[in-house]
């Protein structure tokens, strides 16, 4: 849970230009889960519903966090699991977003758990969450473990047994319930060292998301913002911010998730108000955020925007109340407008946005002379895409060579095939070739899909 502390991350580059230089895994995610806080809420898990109805948008996963004051609210908080199950079941697609604790404050070590001291302990939450139908629930175990405010806090030469902590619940909680579909997410802070990083990453069998939170605080002098500081002032601030302290945490994230072939999370981010030293009604962090969330060479599994006025800062962005009306006025109507016009342009959840493998014929080119590029797409919902096939050099700096692109409407579930013919010109060099595929809302604004999963050689 968010705590006044310096959580900032993110770098921004290019949908495009990145997109064209990362390889995906066939089959990879299209669209990152949205996710939403709204408060500790597990007594009212309809102010998601409304959120959503603010957003214009269905939201799929709620997000919760267990208390850590005593083992009986870690292994069996009834009170909470229940509220947030009923939600779940009562529409397909949804999903709990739960931060669960190691151990009481107070009431436990690393050190003890690392031994197994705890493990019956967690083998009861999984068959507890299973019974209240939290099947497929993401997650976040012994959340921002490298903060000093947590129990579980790494630092002070607690590495190894933090990682040997999260190995043995993870276990418990497999081996309790093999066919529940828990996902876990391994979430320490932004500044985290690079050392620290490796040395507390318990393995990429026990990790499905690693995560990060972001609030858009700076420090030195950036913010908060002067009042006589607005316009161009104001907007070079934000940047400055963003560059000199969000850009190289994200990078090295990303850089480290991609390494280990996991995807990145987001769990929590929010703007902020200047009070809390925060950069206010910052439309160029949201457009930053979500343009690096959505960008499918980040291969983000999911976010979830903070939107809720803690004690310690103020994000909300909604007019969601806390009785499920819309009564409230946020602080950040630009950051606001700007976050619902962003999701105006997305498909709503509903299935999954897919592609079929590329093909290419004849299965060896030659140069000069045209062939086919051959592949189908599967829309969920009923929408217009844009679907794009690019051959590219296959090595860096991955050079566009030919493109062609069609804008289609598709009825929900419906499956369209296309093919493409394409030339690899005489000035280019015989070798190995790629084949993209893109998938883009129909402005171009977002894309939604993208993969390179074929190569093929021309002569």
């Amino acid at each position: 849970m968010k705590l006044g502390v310096q959580k900032l991350f993110s770098a921004v580059t290019s949908l495009l230009a990145v997109a064209g230089a990362v390889a995906l895994p066939a089959g990879a995610q299209a669209q990152p889960i949205t996710g939403v806080y709204r408060g500790e809420i597990y007594n009212a898990p309809n102010l998601i519903n409304a959120y959503s109805a603010w957003l214009g948008h269905e939201v799929t996963m709620g997000q919760g966090h267990q208390p850590k004051d005593s083992w009986a609210n870690i292994e069996n908080p009834s009170w909470q699991l229940n509220a947030w199950g009923a939600w779940v079941r009562a529409k397909a697609g949804r999903r709990l977003n739960y931060s669960v604790a190691m151990f009481p404050s107070g009431q436990g070590s690393l050190a003890q758990c690392a031994t197994g001291a705890y493990d019956f302990r967690f083998r009861n939450l999984a068959n507890n969450m299973a019974n209240a139908g939290l099947q497929r629930s993401i997650i976040r175990l012994g959340w921002e473990f490298s903060g000093s405010w947590m129990p579980w806090y790494s630092g002070n030469g607690q590495q190894a047994n933090f990682a040997e902590c999260f190995r043995r619940i993870v276990t418990a909680m497999r081996t309790a319930q093999p066919n529940a579909g828990f996902e876990f997410d391994w979430n320490p802070n932004y500044d985290i060292s690079a050392s620290d990083l490796a040395a507390t990453y318990p393995g990429n069998a026990y990790v499905d998301y690693i995560g990060f939170d972001l609030y858009d605080q700076g420090w030195n002098g950036r913010y908060p913002i002067p009042s006589g500081c607005t316009g161009a002032c104001r907007l070079a601030r934000w940047q400055e911010n963003w560059n000199v302290q969000f850009a190289p945490a994200l990078t090295r994230f990303r850089n480290f998730a991609q390494a280990r072939g996991k995807r990145l999370s987001v769990p929590e981010w929010g703007v902020n108000d200047a009070a809390t030293t925060g950069g206010g009604d910052n439309t160029y962090f949201v457009q930053q955020m979500l343009s690096f969330i959505f960008d499918p060479a980040n291969n983000v599994g999911y976010h979830s925007y903070f939107d809720y006025q803690a004690p310690d800062g103020h994000h909300q962005l909604s007019n969601v109340d806390s009785n499920g009306g819309h009564t409230f006025q946020t602080e950040f109507p630009n950051a606001a407008a700007l976050f619902k016009s962003f999701y105006a342009n997305l498909p709503s959840p509903g299935g999954t946005l897919s592609t079929s493998r590329a093909t290419v014929s004849p299965s060896t080119v030659t140069r000069g002379q045209s062939f086919q590029v051959t592949g189908s797409v599967t829309s969920p919902t009923a929408q217009t895409l844009v679907v794009k096939y690019e051959i590219r050099s296959a090595a860096s700096p991955y050079t566009l060579i030919d493109e062609q692109f069609y804008s289609q409407a598709f009825t929900a579930g419906q499956t369209r095939a296309f093919t493409s013919t394409l030339v690899i010109p005489t000035s280019r060099p015989a070798g190995t070739y790629r084949v993209d595929t893109l998938v883009y809302t129909s402005n171009w604004s977002q894309t939604l899909l993208y993969r390179n999963d074929t190569t093929f050689t021309a002569n």
